[in-house]
This record gives C-alpha cells, sequence and structure tokens, in this order.
C-alpha cells in the first residue's frame, strides 16, 4: 500500500472516531458481532490471536477482516487518538467500511 493510501485510510479512521461510528478494541468488536452485527474489522500490525480466533469462530460469518500492510500499531492509535490499539471495526452498513474497502481496492490491494 503506498504512502497516500495509507494517509487517507488513517484519515477515515480519525473522522469514524469522532463521528462516534469506530469500535476499538476486542472486547467491543467482539460484544457487538454477539448482538448480531455485520463488522469490517482492520488489524494493525503482525497477525493476532484475535484475528485467528475472529476468522475460525463462529463469528467468521458476521465479519470481514483487513490487515492493511504498511498500517503499524502506532500510526492507527495515532490516527484515532488513543493508546495501544491493535483493531479497530466499522458497521459494514456504514459509508466508513464502504470507503475503506474502496480505498485499500484503489490502492491495489486484495480485499477478501
Amino acid at each position: 500500500m503506498n504512502e497516500k493510501t495509507t494517509a487517507a485510510v488513517l484519515s477515515v479512521l480519525g473522522f469514524a472516531r469522532r463521528a462516534g461510528v469506530l469500535l476499538i478494541g476486542q472486547d467491543i468488536v467482539k460484544s457487538s458481532l454477539a448482538r448480531r452485527e455485520s463488522l469490517l474489522v482492520l488489524f494493525a500490525g503482525k497477525d493476532t490471536s484475535f484475528q485467528r480466533s475472529l476468522q475460525k469462530g463462529r463469528y467468521a460469518e458476521k465479519c470481514h477482516l483487513l490487515n492493511p500492510p504498511g498500517i503499524t500499531e502506532a500510526e492507527l492509535s495515532a490516527a484515532i487518538g488513543s493508546r495501544n490499539v491493535k483493531v479497530v471495526a466499522f458497521p459494514l452498513r456504514s459509508g466508513f467500511a464502504q470507503r475503506i474497502v474502496q480505498l485499500l481496492a484503489e490502492g491495489g490491494e486484495k480485499i477478501e
């Protein structure tokens, strides 16, 4: 992912945080999935056990997982004004989720 795409994704994350749409942290993401919400989940840094549990667990059909290369935990945390953030999520129905997917597709990333 190029710098322009990374900056745009981080900007969208900041806007989503200010709009109150962004879900931050494992516990909040898991509780939203338990309420049967469909989410776009973004992970910063390397693969985590939480990411693997979502891929293979009972919530696998309710979430789309992305681990965009080039976005570190520090960058993610700075973009949303928090500390030590490794995972964030959006409701799939939100425009923010759609914009993230669009940016990553334009940046040459494969979306699964």
